[in-house]
């Protein structure tokens, strides 16, 4: 959208608000130095575009699933677990974010 705009490109944002808050809580996550959970499925095309725009992040479905697709790259627990920001995607029910907070 950058580049499009930069060679003024008349562009009509028509993402979902719900969808465009959740990026912006993993912009100010990466902002903060904070790696963002983000409970959803990692193959999901809104769990991909909600991960460009995070740091350091982690995406996990439930409690059971691996996550050695998952992760950014260079993602280390150790260190970066110790500061951590939620990002609820709408592809999860709230219940199922709550159990993975």
């Amino acid at each position: 959208m950058l580049v499009l705009s930069d060679k003024n490109v008349q562009i009509d944002d028509t993402t979902c608000p719900w969808v465009s808050k959740v990026w912006d809580t993993v912009v100010k996550h990466k902002k903060g130095d904070y790696a963002s959970i983000i409970p959803s499925k990692y193959a999901h095309e809104e769990t991909v575009a909600t991960a460009s725009f995070a740091g350091k992040y982690v995406i996990v479905k439930n409690m059971t699933e691996k996550f050695i697709y998952a992760v950014s790259k260079g993602f280390d627990p150790d260190s970066d677990l110790v500061k951590v920001g939620m990002a609820n995607q709408t592809t999860m029910l709230k219940g199922e974010t709550e159990e993975i907070g």
